[in-house]
């Protein structure tokens, strides 16, 4: 996995879909890098977010909604 490449496919799937939950992004997310699991996502989406890329929402029953800052 690349992990270079990693912040622009989220990117990508967010420009496309609008805001994701964080399983539906990883489900897509996933597919382009294999070996991915939800700390190195959650650990990317977290960069990502104090960069001012992305925003990551709390939403019931313990979901995120993350979407395009």
């Amino acid at each position: 996995m690349d992990e270079k490449l990693l912040p622009t496919t989220i990117i990508e799937q967010l420009q496309r879909n609008g805001a994701l939950k964080f399983d539906e992004l990883l489900k897509f997310v996933s597919k382009r890098h294999e070996g991915l699991n939800e700390s190195e996502l959650d650990t990317m989406l977290m960069k990502m977010e104090i960069q001012g890329l992305i925003r990551v929402y709390r939403i019931p029953r313990g979901k995120r909604r993350i979407e395009l800052a």
